[in-house]
């Protein structure tokens, strides 16, 4: 892998993660906020599909976005190396 293609994807693995972070932290405060008002009205809350969403799929795309970064760290392997 060139070096240029190598940068490229860490930023992309970066942006993966942080992007995950901010959806699952979205995911999370939203769940609790709709928890709180219902505890305040004494009613059952209800998690909308967006919420669980947000919550599962910004957990994945940060360990995914993680995973890939540690992997490329991991392999040094050049062009010159491979022939």
């Amino acid at each position: 892998m060139t070096q240029g293609l190598r940068r490229g994807v860490l930023a992309l693995c970066w942006l993966a993660i942080v992007g995950g972070a901010l959806l699952f932290a979205a995911g999370a405060y939203t769940g609790y906020v709709e928890g709180v008002a219902a505890d305040e009205e004494r009613t059952v809350g209800r998690l909308m599909p967006a919420e669980v969403a947000a919550f599962v799929l910004g957990l994945v795309l940060a360990i995914t976005g993680g995973t890939v970064a540690a992997a490329l760290r991991g392999s040094r392997t050049t062009v010159a190396d491979a022939h």
